[in-house]
């Protein structure tokens, strides 16, 4: 198995919420309340559907990449290596900083060395902003009738009969709050009782305490008549994706290499165990069952590329093959050397007639 043996490679399915969801609509007025959930309108069978939720494609490949990039860096720590911040960043991120960067600058060796690593060709960026062969199909749209024909034929079965604004709610979140991700809710007496009612007195406090404030403008007030809350938390209400909603799941990968295949497969199987979308998801928000089909070259290798219980997913056996060639790619491939190869933290940047050097520290401790 080597770099002449490449495929093209599709894994898609259904992700099911089992709790809500939410990401931020990025030009809501800073005044709304419910703070709205990203939307977008869809046009099915010649039909506008308005206002569909959905969790951004990019957001998603982004956990995915984030996934990888922890393996490798399970590799590094292994080995007892450190790499620089920057280093780092570009991994995780796609790039060290908006500064810095040379498009296109690679020499002929590193494109092809970037095009044969497990990381770089698979996700790329960098300063020198390497394509990227993971592509997904679409953001995650909820699977509804109205709307099936955006979805494989294969998915359209498991749409829902509901319209948009049907699996839409609201939602409270705290920046902190003990109390909103139980890790043992069977300790609580009527745990989802008792959080709507926690939950339902800091709301009702804090919105007499704002009325208060707007009905009183200019107005002389007692500390001991001003309203007063005992709450600890700021916390806001979000429009949110019901829980049991399905969503569409495709992602691809053209002309890559079997160690490449292993990484971004292992990189969905740990994403999944991370079991988070949208925000809030430290609070328990946007987690999710997979149920994930994998193809490669146009013929379907497993109808459960994840098998056991969600928290403890493995990869099927079917794939334990591409696996291995990564792990072993990985130990010549996840070296601080290789690495700062590819990506550069050290580059000179013209700038109109003049030449100035960016600079970076490329022996800093790892940062995470």
């Amino acid at each position: 198995m080597g770099h002449s043996n490449r495929h093209d490679i599709a894994i898609r399915g259904v992700l099911t919420l089992t709790a809500v969801a939410h990401q931020t609509s990025p030009d809501r007025p800073a005044t709304d309340a419910p703070t709205p959930q990203m939307k977008a309108s869809v046009v099915s069978n010649g039909v506008l559907v308005r206002a569909v939720p959905i969790i951004t494609a990019n957001s998603v490949k982004g956990l995915i990449r984030r996934a990888a990039g922890e393996l490798l860096m399970d590799q590094l720590s292994h080995d007892g290596k450190q790499i620089s911040r920057n280093l780092y960043l570009s991994i995780m991120r796609g790039s060290f900083a908006r500064t810095g960067i040379q498009a296109g600058g690679a020499n002929y060796m590193q494109l092809v060395a970037a095009k044969n690593d497990p990381f770089v060709g698979l996700f790329g960026g960098g300063a020198y902003m390497y394509d990227s062969s993971v592509r997904m199909e679409r953001d995650l749209y909820p699977m509804l009738e109205c709307i099936k024909n955006n979805f494989p034929i294969a998915y359209q079965a498991q749409c829902i009969d509901l319209q948009p604004y049907q699996i839409m709610g609201t939602s409270l979140i705290a920046s902190r709050d003990d109390f909103q991700k139980l890790a043992a809710p069977d300790l609580i007496e009527d745990a989802e009782a008792s959080y709507a009612e926690h939950m339902g007195v800091k709301l009702a406090a804090n919105a007499a305490k704002r009325e208060q404030k707007a009905n009183t403008q200019g107005e002389y007030l007692a500390d001991s008549d001003k309203l007063t809350t005992t709450d600890l938390n700021m916390f806001n209400q979000l429009e949110v994706i019901a829980a049991g909603t399905p969503l569409y799941f495709g992602m691809t990968a053209k002309n890559v290499t079997e160690a490449q295949i292993g990484l971004l497969l292992q990189a969905v199987c740990n994403w999944s165990n991370n079991n988070a979308l949208g925000g809030g998801s430290s609070r328990g928000r946007g987690s999710f069952v997979p149920s994930l089909q994998l193809f490669q070259d146009g013929e379907k290798v497993t109808d459960h590329l994840l098998i056991d219980a969600s928290g403890t997913y493995n990869l099927s056996t079917t794939v334990k093959p591409f696996v291995d060639v990564m792990r072993e790619a990985l130990k010549t491939t996840a070296t601080p050397e290789h690495l700062n190869t590819l990506y550069p933290t050290e580059l000179t940047a013209k700038s109109g007639k003049k030449t100035k050097t960016t600079t970076q520290n490329m022996h800093a401790g790892l940062a995470t």
